[in-house]
């Protein structure tokens, strides 16, 4: 009994036909896996070089440098004049600086608040809180919304004021 190679590559043939028409292909959209990310640091440090005097410093546990901002985490602020700011999660943009969660901000002069948002502004040398904040100084309290603090001027506004002031009286 013998095949002919004829009715062998018909069959191949019938075969890869079925399997053509069988396959059903489906079309899914692409997936964009072009990620911003660019560089992702451990226990990172920024300085600005000023002539004469230390300028700002930022110190953070963990940073992520995308294109154009730096997502920082366990953030510590300084600058030249005696500023400090704490936070858990902080941004850096365009010379700003854009912090979420437990905010801390410290002066050396024993001035000090908390808050849950904050934006600090390099070039205007101005802060501003956009949700509640407790402020302490010299034993007084001060609790309200949407602080706006001043550096250059140390001026300090605020909305929605609740205060509990203490005053030493001398004699």
């Amino acid at each position: 009994m013998v095949l002919k190679i004829e009715y062998i590559l018909i069959l191949v043939t019938v075969v890869l036909l079925l399997s053509i028409l069988g396959i059903n292909p489906s079309s899914k959209p692409a997936i964009n896996s072009k990620d911003d990310k660019e560089v992702v640091f451990t226990d990172f440090s920024l300085f600005e070089l000023k002539v004469g005097i230390e300028g700002k410093k930022v110190f953070a546990h963990k940073a992520i440098k995308h294109t154009n901002y730096l997502d920082l985490r366990e953030v510590n602020l300084s600058d030249e004049n005696g500023h400090n700011i704490l936070s858990t999660r902080a941004v850096y943009e365009d010379d700003a600086v854009f912090m979420k969660d437990d905010i801390k901000f410290t002066r050396n002069d024993g001035l000090t608040f908390t808050t849950k948002d904050l934006s600090y502004d390099f070039k205007k040398e101005e802060i501003e809180t956009f949700s509640p904040f407790l402020l302490e100084f010299n034993g007084s309290s001060i609790e309200g919304d949407n602080l706006e603090y001043n550096m250059k001027s140390k001026y300090i506004s605020a909305d929605g004021i609740v205060a509990s002031i203490v005053t030493a009286i001398r004699l």
